[in-house]
């Protein structure tokens, strides 16, 4: 029987069929063939008869190669390794002169050698909590978690993986985005078409992951990131010219408060202890159908089941998701239990609703998804910093910044969804839409 979530994919990017460039470690292996539905540099690549190029660029690799899509010209990402920028043989044999010219700067030793200070006088950052809390991660070997974050004593034992957890790990990105642009001629195409750069700033979210949302940390990463972007921006005025390109500025996320800092200031908050709940859950199932390894996972609060175990042992699958969804609906922290392809989704909130439905896929999708109380997530106390992955408001209300070519400028509070900006894109372009889309154009930023 074809069950839902019955093939399994690598995790986001994993591929084995390729090999790196630039790397002899697994790290390379990556390509976007898990990706499902055409991107909006796909769609460029077609309407364009593959003249346009396309170039996606990432600390981690499916921020570079998603963006991307399956047709870009190039993905790279950085290696922690040996701290270089790679790829893979999907796209090309052979790293670039350019990147490896880039590479031999090592551009991460000098960032780290300088340490992480804050970037103006600490006292002045009062959006922040105290410098040393219990809600910050530390790296081995730090007694706390304050600044001056001695990167250049750090990275003897945690190496180049450390400058993504720093706000350098965004400069050093757009220091190669600037590369790129350089040696790929990129928005001067000799064919005169448009041409697409990927660029994800990643160090936010390893910043936020370590430090969580109230650390001097993240507010000094979004200080430097100002800048950092406002320098881009100036390079793109000079070397592409003003009026000449459109930026575009988004995430894939937001993020939650650590739940421990939350219910300190007397607000409700907690952990879901998934390791707990899934051992509880089999020793349940294993009294019932005897067997203890029915539930496979509770990634992204979703139960994942082993149906090739169910087939062989002959169980009955309704009968099983009946019985975890009546132990998990018994779970503090836990509002909604959703069996994917039953009926219990009819008596949830019809956003709520509409989300599961919306993030569900018959071949890849948990077969019960779960809905965590607001500000509660999957962890526990000892795990300080912050995650994201539920639908409340903090962790999937976004920025959404459009500038520069064919843009009109204003403000607006409309509710729009990240759905919206391939669809707004295509019709800036003249392009057709990507072949998965749900979303309708942001008619206002392009003053139609």
């Amino acid at each position: 029987m074809d069950y839902p979530g019955n093939r399994t994919t690598d995790v986001f990017t994993q591929d084995d069929n390729v090999q790196g460039v630039g790397t002899q470690e697994r790290d390379g292996q990556q390509s976007p063939r898990n990706l499902l539905a055409s991107t909006i540099t796909d769609q460029l690549k077609l309407a364009t008869n593959f003249q346009s190029k396309v170039i996606g660029i990432s600390m981690k690799d499916r921020g570079g190669i998603l963006p991307a899509g399956h047709f870009a010209d190039a993905a790279y990402w950085f290696e922690g390794k040996s701290g270089n920028w790679i790829s893979s043989t999907f796209y090309m044999e052979k790293l670039p002169h350019w990147v490896e010219t880039f590479n031999k700067q090592k551009l991460a030793d000098k960032y780290l050698k300088q340490d992480w200070n804050t970037l103006y006088p600490i006292e002045t950052y009062t959006n922040s909590t105290a410098d040393d809390t219990p809600y910050e991660g530390k790296w081995p070997g730090e007694e706390t978690p304050t600044f001056p974050r001695k990167t250049s004593e750090l990275i003897k034992d945690v190496g180049y993986e450390l400058i993504k957890t720093t706000p350098q790990g965004n400069t050093l990105t757009l220091d190669f985005a600037k590369a790129a642009i350089e040696q790929e001629q990129l928005g001067n195409n000799p064919t005169e078409n448009t041409d697409f750069l990927c660029v994800s700033l990643s160090a936010t979210d390893y910043v936020g992951h370590r430090y969580s949302l109230s650390a001097v940390e993240i507010e000094d990463t979004y200080l430097r990131l100002d800048q950092d972007i406002a320098n881009f921006l100036a390079y793109l005025d000079k070397h592409i010219g003003k009026g000449n390109y459109t930026f575009f500025l988004t995430a894939d996320h937001a993020a939650s408060y650590n739940p421990m800092y939350y219910t300190d200031q007397q607000g409700n908050g907690g952990y879901l202890f998934t390791r707990q709940i899934q051992r509880s859950l089999n020793s349940e199932l294993k009294e019932k159908f005897g067997n203890d390894k029915i539930v496979r996972s509770l990634m992204n609060y979703q139960v994942h089941l082993n149906y090739t175990l169910i087939d062989s042992l002959q169980l009955d699958t309704k009968d099983i998701k009946e019985t975890i969804i009546n132990s998990l609906n018994k779970e503090e922290g836990i509002t909604y239990v959703v069996d994917m392809e039953g009926n219990q989704n009819m008596f949830i909130p019809a956003p709520l609703r509409e989300k599961i439905i919306n993030g569900y896929n018959r071949r890849h999708s948990g077969a019960i998804q779960i809905i965590a109380d607001p500000q509660w997530y999957a962890g526990t106390p000892r795990s300080p910093g912050t995650t994201h992955g539920v639908w409340s408001p903090y962790d999937s209300h976004i920025p959404l910044v459009f500038m520069e070519w064919g843009i009109k400028q204003g403000v607006s509070n409309k509710e729009v969804h990240v759905v919206d900006i391939a669809p707004t894109l295509a019709s800036l372009l003249h392009i057709m839409e990507p072949n998965g889309n749900i979303g309708k154009p942001i008619v206002e930023v392009l003053g139609q």
